[in-house]
């Protein structure tokens, strides 16, 4: 009896996968059984159909409940999921979005258009907004998603390549403050309708965006040193961090309750971030220059640490 249990309780166990460390939690992937070909009606939607089944996922979305999108997914076909925790992209297959809501928690546009997703200028703004939808059959595929991190497995995907044969439209959209873009894979035929993939990634340059501030001019070594002359102190009200160069010291997570002490800096290379957003790093050195913090200066005259570990995101702006 007690041989049994052991057996029991290791099967059990056995089969859990690895957590991965992002919010929401991530529970184990659900096992789909495939079937040797995928039987589906193939009969084509008009467009008026398919713009209706789309305004009505639309409708569901902005609630952001999980109960209303779920009525888009099979449940035994299920869906793949795709998103960026930081750093770390995170490819899922659940039959349900109920872990993920949160990840979707943000308003898109609602005006539904044929054709190609507009170009992102830079700075929050696009040529031109809406809901963007494309026709996409035979070029859904798993393995297009950077995988490195939740690193699934051919063996992993295989039971969800059907999600690549039931796929033929596509939609993109932003969010309604511009930050995100939201990517949709639709499976619509006439008695087929679901939805078999979701992705939601930021802007290239979400971190330095902000309309309401004016460009500061860093294309030139010249020109930042022009900035920093007539702006000294630099603040992160949350983190209660500055960067002050009168008193030539700054605060951030690694040196605690004390402040870094520099003795000079060194002005990076320029880098695009995007078609309007720049930033160059500023690296601060101590006295002995054997040891130095890095930060990024925007040209919309912000400082900003880059990502590490644990550490919070410090965002310093010209002190008020």
């Amino acid at each position: 009896m007690g041989l049994i249990v052991i057996l029991g309780l290791a099967r059990l166990f056995g089969t859990e996968e690895k957590a991965v460390p992002a919010k929401p939690v991530i529970k184990k992937t659900e096992t789909i059984v495939e079937k040797d070909s995928v039987a589906f009606d193939t009969t084509a939607c008009s467009d008026q159909e398919v713009r209706l089944f789309l305004s009505e996922f639309i409708k569901q979305f902005q609630t952001n409940k999980a109960s209303n999108i779920n009525k888009f997914i099979d449940k035994t076909n299920g869906l793949a999921i795709f998103v960026k925790d930081g750093y770390y992209p995170i490819l899922s297959f659940p039959n349900k979005i109920d872990d993920w809501i949160e990840w979707f928690d943000f308003k898109i546009y609602e005006n539904i258009e044929f054709g190609k997703f507009p170009e992102y200028l830079g700075d929050g703004e696009f040529k031109k907004t809406g809901f963007y939808y494309v026709k996409y059959q035979n070029k859904f595929r798993l393995d297009d998603f950077e995988d490195t991190y939740s690193n699934r497995s051919d063996e992993d995907k295989k039971p969800f390549r059907k999600l690549e044969k039931l796929c033929n439209y596509r939609a993109d959209v932003m969010s309604i403050d511009k930050s995100r873009v939201l990517t949709l894979y639709f499976s619509i035929h006439k008695n087929n309708k679901y939805l078999v993939g979701i992705t939601q990634d930021a802007v290239d340059d979400v971190l330095y965006t902000a309309p309401e501030k004016e460009f500061v001019p860093i294309d030139t070594e010249k020109q930042v040193e022009a900035f920093l002359s007539n702006n000294r102190r630099f603040c992160d009200v949350e983190n209660k961090a500055y960067v002050d160069f009168d008193k030539k010291e700054l605060i951030y997570w690694d040196f605690g309750d004390e402040p870094f002490p520099f003795s000079n800096y060194k002005i990076g290379p320029l880098k695009v971030i995007s078609a309007k957003i720049k930033i160059r790093d500023i690296t601060f050195f101590n006295v002995k220059e054997d040891d130095g913090l890095t930060l990024k200066l925007s040209n919309k005259g912000d400082f900003s640490s880059y990502r590490m570990g644990a550490r919070p995101q410090y965002i310093y702006e010209k002190c008020k």
